[in-house]
């Protein structure tokens, strides 16, 4: 994927939904989010898989090593393709009127833990088709992460250059210039691949900053 630098200033109005978005997710949705988790603070790099000592990893490379750790499959069992990986399935079904929605007219209280959020911007990606029509015009994604209660987010930042835990609303609000909406899917029962393939998992980080 490639990535953008400009910082907007948009505001983006949200809906928190009180106390209920700060209850634990549980179940295999818990799993993801306890397994993306397990990163923050590992170093931005994009296409990075944690393949060798001093690797970092990229928006994709976070939600691949949750997938990895909660189902029984590699991380290359996952397309890196948002327009083939969402509609089999693989990391959840969309979500009904989240599939694209605008970031201004997000509800946050309608996420769940363990939602993926496939941000969107109306640039075009050579490499494949747009995933879907924002206000008739076509989009495509351009950065990925998984929601993770409490009105925040664990993403692979270019921005942060590091694995960080952020307010999604705030965050979609400082970079509205980049993203106009987001595409949401939810798993039911953990990842589901195409194709499930066996090899060397990713490597769990030593001491990641929890920051």
């Amino acid at each position: 994927m490639r990535w953008y630098g400009t910082v907007g200033t948009v505001l983006l109005w949200a809906s928190l939904g009180g106390d209920a978005l700060a209850q634990p997710p549980d179940g295999k949705n818990g799993k993801f989010v306890a397994a993306a988790r397990e990163v923050l603070g590992v170093p931005y790099q994009f296409g990075g898989r944690m393949r060798r000592p001093g690797e970092g990893i990229d928006c994709q490379g976070v939600l691949f090593y949750a997938a990895e750790r909660v189902g029984k499959c590699g991380w290359k069992s996952y397309s890196v393709f948002p327009t083939q990986s969402v509609p089999a399935g693989e990391l959840g079904q969309p979500v009904e009127g989240m599939a694209p929605i605008a970031t201004s007219e997000l509800e946050v209280s309608r996420l769940q833990a363990g939602d993926v959020l496939q941000l969107v911007g109306f640039d075009p990606n050579p490499a494949e088709p747009h995933i879907g029509l924002l206000k008739e015009r076509p989009v495509w994604v351009w950065h990925t992460g998984v929601y993770s209660g409490g009105g925040k987010w664990i993403v692979g930042d270019h921005f942060a250059g590091r694995v960080v835990e952020v307010d999604l609303a705030a965050y979609l609000a400082e970079h509205a210039d980049v993203y106009a909406g987001l595409v949401v899917t939810r798993m039911k029962d953990g990842p589901r691949p195409t194709r499930c393939r066996q090899h060397k998992p990713m490597k769990a980080p030593r001491n990641p900053d929890r920051r």
